[in-house]
């Protein structure tokens, strides 16, 4: 079993292990860059300041405080659902078509699909 933190963005379900996550936080405060890198939203003021990257075309009320790689940084979600746990046989494989790969897999429950993001490839996107 493992847990995996939830959220939506841009209309569509999503999850990440937890263990990636240091904190959530509101998206207040950010900051827009002047000819940003794509899915770079901003950066969030502090020290240091907090990139924030938003690959799922979220609209934004909270982040995502993620530390993958040696990497911290902040992935924008319209809105964090909670915990779940999950069974690693649930997870189904990626779908196909994506150009650069955040998602590792898909899973079903109570007839909802949820995209499983893979917090090495978002890190990937800075």
């Amino acid at each position: 079993m493992t847990t995996m933190i939830c959220f939506e963005a841009a209309e569509g379900s999503y999850c990440l292990p937890v263990h990636a996550t240091r904190s959530v936080r509101t998206a207040d405060g950010i900051i827009t860059l002047p000819e940003p890198v794509p899915d770079v939203t901003g950066i969030v003021p502090g020290s240091p300041s907090l990139t924030v990257i938003s690959p799922l075309h979220a609209k934004g009320t909270h982040i995502l405080v993620l530390e993958v790689a040696d990497k911290t940084f902040g992935l924008l979600v319209d809105k964090v659902t909670g915990l779940r746990r999950i069974d690693a046989d649930a997870i189904r494989p990626a779908p196909h078509g994506q150009v650069r790969p955040i998602i590792a897999g898909t899973l079903e429950t109570d007839g909802q699909l949820i995209l499983v993001a893979d917090p090495t490839a978002l890190a990937e996107r800075l």
